[in-house]
């Protein structure tokens, strides 16, 4: 019985810490970084997408896999900006018996680069 409940105790552990979710899901603040660079904001962007997933109890199989990453990159298809940057998003689940609907959407701002001056060369000087 000992046997059995330590079993039993050490898969519903597993099941726990396996299947947890991060609630940023990997979105950064932005897809570039962007230290010290100075930027000009081009527009506002928006994008909305959903997925299936079949679920069971505590077991969920995606029909897909998310395509967070490629949102990002459709966000600034047609434009001329070279990075998102203050992502924001949000996101909603609607349950119809097995069948589970997610949906997630995403905000931006399309930046483009300013040019930069050359630095001054040094060379020669001691």
């Amino acid at each position: 019985m000992k046997k059995t409940s330590l079993l039993l105790c050490l898969f519903a552990s597993y099941l726990f810490f396996t299947n947890c979710a991060s609630s940023t899901i990997g979105i950064a603040a932005s897809n570039r970084p962007l230290p010290n660079i100075p930027y000009e904001t081009v527009k506002s962007v928006e994008k909305n997408f959903s997925w299936f997933s079949f679920d069971i109890g505590i077991f969920g199989i995606p029909t897909t896999t998310p395509p967070a990453d490629h949102v990002i990159q459709s966000l600034m298809e047609g434009e001329d900006a070279d990075a998102v940057v203050n992502i924001r998003y949000w996101n909603d689940k609607s349950v119809f018996g097995p069948v589970t609907r997610h949906r997630f959407g995403i905000k931006g701002d399309l930046v483009k680069f300013t040019a930069q001056q050359s630095p001054a060369t040094t060379k020669g000087k001691k």
